[in-house]
């Protein structure tokens, strides 16, 4: 699995960082395990900056519709993604496009700026929280 997270429920945060190649499988068992947990109002940082081979574009097209078909999808907390590169960038505005168009997506390059993002956006004590499991 090239792909990690933790949860901080008292941040109500999800940390997710990516190393080396990540797949649509990848992406998609992460968001079943979110969606098991009940935690898509959570904030959220995808840290891709570890990303040394990206996935085709059909595949962040299809993470991306399988995104906007998940029941309450309106209720998705924020997601910064930190990437390293243009083609990493080019991809996850692929997912973007394709996820549904209220939920907040931005790109940065500066893991800070993405956590000083949404923390402005979604304060933690404004999201929340999901029950320890």
């Amino acid at each position: 699995m090239s792909i990690t997270w933790t949860v901080s429920h008292p941040e109500r945060l999800i940390v997710a960082v990516a190393k080396d190649r990540l797949t649509a499988t990848d992406l998609l068992f992460c968001m079943d395990e979110l969606t098991k947990a009940g935690m898509h109002s959570y904030r959220k940082i995808f840290d891709l900056t570890g990303i040394g081979q990206a996935m085709p574009r059909a595949d962040a097209r299809l993470v991306g519709e399988r995104t906007a078909a998940i029941k309450d999808s309106d209720q998705f907390g924020p997601m910064a993604v930190v990437v390293a590169s243009d083609g990493i960038a080019g991809l996850v505005r692929i997912y973007e496009e394709t996820t549904a168009p209220k939920r907040p997506v931005r790109i940065f390059r500066d893991l800070y700026a993405a956590r000083a993002w949404v923390d402005e956006l979604a304060p933690p004590d404004q999201v929340p929280e999901v029950p320890h499991q």
